[in-house]
Protein backbone atom coordinates (compact mmCIF):
# COMPACT_ATOMS: atom_id res chain seq x y z
CA UNK A 1 0.00 0.00 0.00
CA UNK A 2 1.31 3.47 -1.04
CA UNK A 3 0.28 6.96 0.92
CA UNK A 4 1.57 10.30 -0.32
CA UNK A 5 2.57 13.52 1.90
CA UNK A 6 1.80 16.36 0.36
CA UNK A 7 3.51 19.67 0.73
CA UNK A 8 0.08 21.88 1.98
CA UNK A 9 -0.93 24.54 -0.17
CA UNK A 10 -3.21 26.78 1.50
CA UNK A 11 -1.29 29.70 2.53
CA UNK A 12 -1.73 29.93 6.08
CA UNK A 13 -1.42 26.15 6.31
CA UNK A 14 2.29 25.52 7.81
CA UNK A 15 1.59 22.18 9.02
CA UNK A 16 2.75 18.46 7.96
CA UNK A 17 -0.13 16.32 7.68
CA UNK A 18 2.55 12.88 9.59
CA UNK A 19 4.95 13.84 12.42
CA UNK A 20 7.82 11.32 12.64
CA UNK A 21 6.83 9.18 14.27
CA UNK A 22 3.84 8.31 12.84
CA UNK A 23 5.65 7.63 10.05
CA UNK A 24 7.56 5.52 11.52
CA UNK A 25 4.74 3.57 12.72
CA UNK A 26 3.78 3.55 9.06
CA UNK A 27 6.47 2.13 7.15
CA UNK A 28 6.26 -0.82 10.36
CA UNK A 29 3.46 -1.89 8.99
CA UNK A 30 4.28 -2.15 5.79
CA UNK A 31 3.44 0.60 4.24
CA UNK A 32 5.31 2.57 1.93
CA UNK A 33 5.13 6.41 2.71
CA UNK A 34 6.33 8.62 0.16
CA UNK A 35 6.45 12.50 1.41
CA UNK A 36 6.58 15.71 -1.18
CA UNK A 37 10.45 17.27 -0.81
CA UNK A 38 9.85 20.13 1.33
CA UNK A 39 6.31 19.46 2.39
CA UNK A 40 7.59 19.41 6.27
CA UNK A 41 9.99 22.67 6.15
CA UNK A 42 7.16 25.16 6.93
CA UNK A 43 6.92 23.02 10.33
CA UNK A 44 11.05 22.86 10.37
CA UNK A 45 10.39 18.88 9.55
CA UNK A 46 13.57 18.47 7.03
CA UNK A 47 12.88 15.87 4.52
CA UNK A 48 16.14 14.01 5.81
CA UNK A 49 14.18 13.28 9.23
CA UNK A 50 11.84 12.07 6.47
CA UNK A 51 13.86 9.52 5.27
CA UNK A 52 15.26 8.53 8.25
CA UNK A 53 12.19 6.97 9.67
CA UNK A 54 11.53 5.14 6.69
CA UNK A 55 9.83 7.38 3.99
CA UNK A 56 10.49 8.00 0.08
CA UNK A 57 10.98 11.82 -0.25
CA UNK A 58 9.87 12.85 -4.02
CA UNK A 59 7.71 15.11 -6.09
CA UNK A 60 4.18 15.83 -6.35
CA UNK A 61 3.87 13.55 -8.91
CA UNK A 62 4.29 10.71 -6.77
CA UNK A 63 0.49 11.04 -5.44
CA UNK A 64 -0.57 9.72 -8.80
CA UNK A 65 -0.20 6.15 -8.03
CA UNK A 66 -0.91 6.22 -4.25
CA UNK A 67 -3.52 4.34 -2.67
CA UNK A 68 -3.91 6.73 0.54
CA UNK A 69 -3.08 10.31 0.71
CA UNK A 70 -3.02 11.97 4.22
CA UNK A 71 -3.40 15.85 3.63
CA UNK A 72 -4.15 18.42 6.75
CA UNK A 73 -6.34 20.34 4.21
CA UNK A 74 -8.87 19.07 1.42
CA UNK A 75 -7.14 19.27 -1.77
CA UNK A 76 -7.51 22.09 -4.45
CA UNK A 77 -10.27 20.42 -6.94
CA UNK A 78 -7.65 20.76 -9.32
CA UNK A 79 -5.07 18.61 -7.70
CA UNK A 80 -7.47 15.56 -6.63
CA UNK A 81 -7.86 15.47 -9.96
CA UNK A 82 -4.27 14.23 -10.62
CA UNK A 83 -5.13 11.49 -7.88
CA UNK A 84 -4.95 7.43 -9.06
CA UNK A 85 -9.13 6.72 -9.18
CA UNK A 86 -10.09 4.92 -5.93
CA UNK A 87 -7.36 6.96 -3.78
CA UNK A 88 -8.85 7.42 -0.61
CA UNK A 89 -7.68 11.32 0.88
CA UNK A 90 -7.90 11.51 4.63
CA UNK A 91 -8.17 15.70 5.44
CA UNK A 92 -9.82 18.00 6.79
CA UNK A 93 -12.62 18.72 4.73
CA UNK A 94 -14.02 21.61 5.66
CA UNK A 95 -17.30 21.27 3.12
CA UNK A 96 -19.20 24.06 4.41
CA UNK A 97 -19.83 26.53 1.75
CA UNK A 98 -17.05 24.18 -0.23
CA UNK A 99 -19.47 21.33 -0.88
CA UNK A 100 -19.29 21.54 -4.85
CA UNK A 101 -15.12 20.90 -4.22
CA UNK A 102 -15.76 17.70 -1.53
CA UNK A 103 -18.07 16.92 -4.40
CA UNK A 104 -15.85 17.09 -7.22
CA UNK A 105 -13.85 14.52 -5.01
CA UNK A 106 -16.36 11.98 -5.15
Amino acid sequence: MKLFIPTETHPDETRVAASVDVIKKLVAKGIEVTVQAGAGDASRMPDGAFEDAGAKVGPASSANDADIILRVRRPEPETAKTYKKGAVVLATMDPYGAEDDVKAMA
